[in-house]
């Protein structure tokens, strides 16, 4: 409920002289917890992978998000025998290109890496992910595979595609006094 207070309005935000009475300001919306921000981070081989609470929600959800469309996939793949060859392809194609953009989304690509060497060790990582991906895919598929198989290479996928997610969410630091690059 809100209520007047010194000319001002109270919405739960604080008083905010000359705002309409049940509209909260625009900062009320960009509020970010403090929580959100703190990075944490772990380390492999002398280098710290960092990622705010933010990033980490976001990988979830992506992973999720790359999880559900694969087993989606499941119907159309036991029937790729039966449909035509263009049909199949064109929804393929579009469904990667519609992944690369769950990939991409809220990346900031040029945070991710503090010098060539790490970005390299990561466009390499992400090249043998997609080889494994082309291995994956080739794979023979269809009606005569029982469903079973089929679920257990989807989940290797989606393994594959979560590697992804993460190479391209976690930020690479060196630790302080290292002058790595």
């Amino acid at each position: 409920s809100d209520r007047m207070t010194d000319g001002g309005v109270s919405s739960g935000y604080g008083n905010f002289d000359g705002i309409e009475k049940g509209n909260p300001p625009a900062s009320a919306f960009l509020r970010v917890e403090a929580d959100d921000l703190m990075e944490s981070e772990f380390e492999i081989c002398g280098i710290l992978i960092v990622s705010t609470a933010t990033e980490r929600r976001l990988l979830m959800k992506k992973t999720l998000f790359v999880f559900l469309l694969t087993y989606a996939l499941i119907p159309l793949v036991m029937l790729k025998s039966d449909l035509p060859k263009m049909i199949y392809t064109i929804f393929l194609v579009l469904l990667h290109v519609f992944i690369l953009v769950v990939y991409f989304y809220k990346v900031n690509i040029q945070a991710l890496d503090p010098d060539w060497k790490s970005l390299t060790a990561r466009v390499l990582a992400l090249i043998f992910t997609g080889y494994l991906l082309y291995i994956a895919a080739r794979k023979k598929k269809g009606s005569k595979r029982e469903l079973v198989h089929t679920c257990i290479e989807m989940f290797i996928i989606c393994l594959i595609h979560t590697v992804v997610l993460v190479l391209l969410v976690m930020r690479v630091r060196y630790k302080h006094g290292d002058k790595s690059g």
